[in-house]
């Protein structure tokens, strides 16, 4: 009597792209020696190329250790901040990044904030995004959190906050809505989740 056998699909892991991850290195650079040390307890070496992906925990983990070391006089939320705004301005520069600045610049800003779930994805495959009109109260909530697939994930994480806050507000700045503006209303490390909310 033969046995029925069932193939289960292979289980997907939440990972960040390589390239986004020399997006981030470029800009933080330059890179103090210590650092180099700190990236390759990540699996992060100099002058080797990177993976095409990495486990998501490598991610906020880079990004703590890059804040860090390149902006060691500030605060670390500010830190943090400025990083995000440094990646966000490396990253349009790269050719995905200036295809999306093209497509904000065309469509519009509140429907680049539409989009966004598709533009954050460029970088990784566990990150979607809820976007709630605030009616009377204008602006927009914006709330980042892992995809469905991820949710009860044990190595899903959220990005730094600060870190968010400061690449998003750079890029709606330079996506057509200058003086766009986001507040940081709750962060919840335990599901992984951060809402901002958003003033165009």
């Amino acid at each position: 009597m033969a046995l029925a056998m069932t193939m289960r699909a292979p289980t997907r892991e939440p990972v960040v792209y390589g390239y986004a991850l020399e997006t981030l290195l470029a800009s933080a650079r330059p890179l103090l020696p210590f650092t180099g040390k700190a990236l390759e307890r990540q699996g992060i070496f100099a002058g080797v190329p990177l993976h095409t992906a990495y486990p998501c925990s490598v991610w906020p983990a880079v990004i703590r250790l890059l804040a860090g070391s390149t902006h060691p006089h500030l605060e670390r939320e500010e830190a943090e901040h400025e990083l995000g705004r440094r990646f966000g301005e490396h990253f349009i520069q790269a050719r995905m990044g200036t295809v999306l600045q093209g497509f904000a610049q065309v469509v519009g800003t509140e429907q680049m904030l539409l989009r966004l779930s598709r533009t954050l994805r460029s970088t990784n495959n566990f990150l979607d995004v809820t976007l709630r009109p605030q009616g009377d109260e204008g602006g927009w909530e914006l709330r980042l959190h892992p995809v469905r697939e991820f949710e009860r994930h044990p190595r899903r994480q959220a990005d730094p906050p600060h870190f968010a806050r400061g690449l998003l507000t750079y890029a709606f700045q330079h996506g057509g809505a200058p003086t766009a503006r986001l507040t940081l209303a709750d962060h919840d490390e335990g599901r992984a989740t951060t809402t901002f909310h958003v003033s165009l």
